[in-house]
């Protein structure tokens, strides 16, 4: 009797033993499928939302190339700016699609593009612009359309493709993706060359223009038969990318950039326009004067035209922006060839009337001055500007005139 209840007992114990086993099996699996479920949710949640912004990102871009007004173009390249940031934030998200893959890269250059063609107005028929729309369309593309199928599969979690699973799948997918990624063959003459000699100068030049020390720089040598030589300098200010663009033979500043969030605005339009002015004297550009400045999105845009000898020169010019934040400056942008610092006088000057009977009956002036223009050959000549209004809906316009010839330099419909 005793024999029979110890194994009766010891055979209670082996049971409950197993079910114990079974149930912190059946547990262990269960925490498991849920630890699967939530990697598999994230990848594919982070996933799904870049491919989705991809897709907005595709037809952002061909949006930016189909419209050639000015405005809707600069709102559709600011959608582009948008949809590229998102996508890279969501691909930040993925394994091996993170902030150093060349697909991010790609993301980020787009991004930079959209917001340099904005912030230099740059024209929407500009035969370089359309280029590169149309390859950042065509590597959209493929980028969507390789990872679309991984973001989307179907089945379980744990007999399916799990939350692991996903991982080489992905990595598969953006390295099938990569020759769609690679410098286009457009640039392909595009190289860059490390600068040695003079590499301390120009860092010494980029950091009196950002205001602070900048870390982990590279100072390159840009040669590029499209955009002329530069010299290239890129790093970090306190933890925030920078890029500088200078002229290799004058060493002046030809663009600037600091990436960084933007916080609630506290700065108004006139103490940024001031911020921009004294930032402009620091830098060595103090003979300008401000013609354009607008807000939005707390960014200030300031347009500045150069000044020789009290006469102001009308095609050139340069932005600069300006974070309303705190008022930084965050951009720099030159735009167009600057005149000498000194011209000499203008020979054989005609008078008012002279210029004034060169122009049609129609064309009504209200307005006059003297102004620094380029005639045909690219001198820079002395010109007066004549802005009036111009048949029977007054429309406004600008007619520049050499003053020694009375030739005409340009017409310009104002806006």
């Amino acid at each position: 009797m005793r024999k029979w209840m110890w194994w009766a007992g010891s055979a209670a114990a082996v049971i409950a033993v197993g079910g114990a086993a079974f149930a912190w099996g059946d547990h262990e699996r269960n925490r498991a499928q849920a630890m699967a479920t939530m990697v598999d949710a994230g990848y594919s949640g982070a996933l799904r939302a870049a491919v989705a912004d991809l897709d907005a990102l595709r037809a952002a871009l061909a949006s930016a190339s189909i419209m050639a007004d000015p405005e809707s173009f600069r709102r559709h390249l600011a959608d582009v700016e948008k949809y590229a940031y998102a996508a890279q934030l969501d691909m930040a998200r993925v394994p091996d699609g993170g902030r150093d893959h060349r697909v991010n890269q790609e993301l980020h250059q787009i991004d930079f593009n959209a917001q340099h063609w904005m912030m230099t107005d740059a024209a929407p028929r500009n035969a370089g612009v359309q280029e590169a729309l149309r390859q950042e369309y065509q590597t959209v593309t493929r980028l969507e359309t390789e990872l679309q199928p991984v973001a989307w599969h179907a089945g379980p979690v744990l007999d399916g493709k799990s939350g692991t699973e996903l991982v080489p799948a992905i990595r598969n997918a953006l390295a099938r993706v990569q020759a769609s990624v690679v410098v286009p063959k457009a640039a392909a003459k595009r190289t860059a060359s490390t600068v040695t000699d003079e590499s301390g100068a120009w860092l010494r030049r980029a950091e009196h223009v950002v205001g602070g020390t900048i870390d982990k720089a590279k100072v390159r040598g840009i040669r590029d038969p499209r955009d002329g030589s530069y010299i290239l300098v890129t790093g970090l200010v306190q933890g925030r990318s920078v890029r500088l663009e200078f002229a290799p033979g004058t060493g002046t500043l030809a663009s600037y950039r600091l990436t960084r969030p933007l916080g609630q605005p506290r700065v108004d339009l006139a103490d940024a326009a001031s911020s921009a002015s004294r930032w402009l004297k620091r830098i060595g550009w103090s003979n300008m004067v401000r013609t354009y400045a607008s807000q939005v999105d707390g960014i200030a845009r300031f347009t500045y035209q150069p000044v020789v000898q009290g006469v102001p020169a009308l095609d050139a010019s340069c932005k600069v922006v300006v974070a309303l934040d705190d008022g930084q400056v965050i951009g720099f942008y030159d735009r167009g060839k600057w005149p000498p610092k000194s011209l000499p006088p203008a020979k054989h000057v005609l008078s008012e009337d002279d210029l004034r009977s060169r122009l049609g009956p129609q064309f009504h002036v209200q307005d006059e001055r003297r102004v620094l223009a380029e005639d045909p050959n690219g001198t820079w000549v002395q010109a007066v500007a004549f802005e009036g209004t111009f048949g029977a809906n007054d429309e406004p316009y600008r007619v520049v005139l050499d003053v020694s010839t009375g030739h005409e330099l340009s017409i310009e419909r104002l806006t």
